[in-house]
């Protein structure tokens, strides 16, 4: 027979029943905030411009493609399809909310890098003025509307590299 508890030792094994209670629940997975990884993806593409407006060049391969480091994975990658890529992704979302946003800047530079022609100072200025949109709609993203248009732009990318 369990003897009565007093208050006290009611408040206490209540206590108690919740720290086990709170020991069983499953571990969820960590993800990073949609700002954070607003940074991570932008921030290439403003060391790119950064290292134009500094001293005009452009860090380039052995052939002559231009290329950027991406700090999250420690790689090497070509510019111009990575910052089309981001067009496409962010003119994808204007046309999926109904928004009259166009990249076009990045849609010029990553023409201009791939072309070989140089970068002057009103697409700069154009980009500078583009930032802060693509970082306002990046960090506005849910998760799953940033994967299902991740997604979309690999499809688009994979139809335009086919004959």
């Amino acid at each position: 027979m369990i003897p009565a508890m007093n208050r006290q030792q009611r408040r206490m094994m209540d206590k108690q029943q919740a720290r086990v209670r709170a020991g069983r629940r499953p571990n969820r997975p960590a993800r990073l905030p949609m700002l954070i990884k607003t940074q991570q993806t932008l921030a290439p593409l403003e060391a790119i411009i950064d290292q134009i407006q500094r001293d005009g060049t452009v860090t380039v391969d052995d052939r002559g493609v231009p290329i950027f480091h991406c700090v999250a994975d420690g790689e090497w990658y070509a510019s111009a399809p990575a910052i089309a890529g981001m067009a496409d992704f962010f003119d994808m979302w204007a046309t999926r909310h109904g928004s009259p946003f166009k990249a076009t800047a990045l849609r010029q530079l990553a023409r201009r890098l791939d072309v070989g022609m140089p970068i002057d100072g009103p697409l700069m200025a154009a980009l500078q003025a583009e930032i802060p949109a693509l970082r306002r709609i990046g960090a506005g993203l849910t998760q799953d509307d940033a994967t299902d248009l991740l997604q979309q732009t690999r499809i688009l990318a994979e139809m335009e590299a086919r004959p």
